[in-house]
């Protein structure tokens, strides 16, 4: 009799289970028989309810409204499949985003395919934004060179070209992708010379100039002495330690700095090394930093026009780099501090890069291209490094930082490839700057 009984409350049990896990799905989602019908397409933000959709820009999300619209399996944008999630289908409504991909072929129709294989059309256009320049190889590059620009939506059409022009003058495209336009820079290009993309859909220019001087610091073209040096208002590298050195070889623009020469280590640790530090440090022993305005010491908010920095997240630290043999370990951090935290004068020392543990490190600025990859080179070519200054929020080690940059931080300033949290290789790396700047981000 145990035995009728337990088996009794198994079978039970079991048809209880299955009852509750078919309870439990009363929204499964089931495509439905027969074909679509739309009724109209609108926004999906409830606030636009009201506005009637005849296309959409490639990437927006929109609500179709109509019916029986859980029988659809497939929908294309002209030639574009769009990825259907059934959460956000029902029979009434299906939001959709607009496939990212710019159609090989235009129909301007959406094409709906049933479980049947049926197909139903729906006249609607896929807008394709105008060309996005994000940024190119080299700003600073030389007459002659081989550059690469940087963006999206690089479309060209029989009807209308794409083109590109610098300085108001066309440049010849020798290739491009949706995403890359490679051309040889000609000769005759002027210093902050306008780059404009134009296709089919629009024209943009580039938030950046060709050769651009905006913002300038100091690209080293005067070395012999301070009272000549191009740095703006004769600002020149100094401060403890200076091991870097002038040189003009295989520049894009006249004289550079160096730091590393090729028997300098770079511990593995990116550990302390001064050999690799460059710094601008205001200030000339006189006791009033802030007092001079132009020469040796000069802070750099005595160069720049009253208000430059008043919204740093607005702003971007930009230089050139060379690398011609392996950089493996070190990450190059920049830091700007105020003139009561790092001058030349009686408070002068190194405690800003980093402070006794009782007080926060000053936000910095990290860069580490050979992160990920362990190398990185870029074989004597030249590129142009842009630093964000809303990306400056780190710690000495790598780690979040406390202390934001404010209008009052830009003083003095350190590039120095040390610590940063990363662990590499040990190497002997040469690291080249010029052109040290801060532009405003477009």
């Amino acid at each position: 009799m145990k035995k009728y009984n337990i088996l009794f409350l198994f079978v039970a049990l079991m048809a209880a289970v299955g009852f509750t896990a078919c309870a439990d799905e009363p929204f499964k989602y089931e495509v439905s028989d027969g074909t679509p019908t739309i009724r109209y397409i609108r926004p999906v933000d409830v606030a636009s309810a009201d506005s009637l959709l005849t296309g959409a820009f490639m990437d927006n999300e929109i609500c179709i409204v109509g019916e029986n619209l859980r029988s659809i399996v497939e929908m294309t944008f002209n030639d574009q499949k769009a990825q259907l999630i059934p959460s956000l289908i029902t029979d009434n409504t299906l939001i959709v985003t607009v496939p990212g991909t710019i159609p090989g072929e235009v129909f301007d129709k959406i094409f709906m395919k049933n479980n049947k294989g049926e197909v139903t059309e729906y006249p609607f256009k896929v807008l394709v934004p105008g060309p996005k320049i994000i940024s190119m190889d080299n700003e600073w590059a030389k007459a002659d060179d081989v550059q690469n620009l940087y963006g999206s939506y690089f479309v060209q059409d029989p009807n209308v070209p794409l083109t590109l022009k610098i300085g108001g003058k066309e440049v010849k495209i020798d290739e491009f992708t949706d995403n890359t336009i490679t051309f040889t820079v000609p000769e005759g290009l002027e210093k902050n010379s306008e780059i404009e993309v134009s296709t089919v859909y629009g024209s943009q220019k580039a938030p950046f100039n060709y050769r651009d001087t905006r913002g300038m610091i100091t690209n080293f073209d005067n070395p012999d002495g301070f009272a000549d040096n191009s740095g703006t208002k004769g600002i020149v590298p100094q401060g403890w330690n200076p091991a870097f050195f002038y040189s003009d070889e295989d520049g894009i623009d006249g004289f550079y700095i160096q730091v590393g020469d090729g028997s300098k280590t770079m511990p593995a640790d990116g550990n302390w090394q001064e050999e690799f530090k460059v710094s601008w440090w205001c200030g000339n022993w006189g006791g009033n930093p802030m007092g001079i305005t132009e020469g040796a010491g000069v802070p750099l908010r005595n160069i720049f026009p009253a208000g430059y920095f008043a919204a740093p997240a607005k702003l971007a630290f930009k230089f050139e780099l060379c690398v011609p043999n392996d950089w493996e370990a070190g990450v190059l951090q920049v830091v700007f501090a105020n003139n009561q935290v790092c001058a030349n004068d009686t408070w002068q020392n190194n405690t800003y890069i980093k402070p006794s543990p009782e007080g926060p490190d000053l936000c910095r600025g990290m860069y580490a291209p050979w992160n990920g990859s362990g190398s990185f080179t870029t074989n004597g070519k030249w590129i142009t490094v842009v630093m964000p200054l809303s990306n400056f929020t780190y710690n000495f080690d790598g780690t979040a930082g406390a202390k934001e940059l404010t209008p009052e931080s830009f003083d003095s300033f350190t590039m120095w490839p040390v610590a940063g949290g990363l662990e590499g290789k040990e190497c002997k790396p040469i690291l080249r700057y010029d052109n040290i700047r801060i532009v405003p981000i477009n």
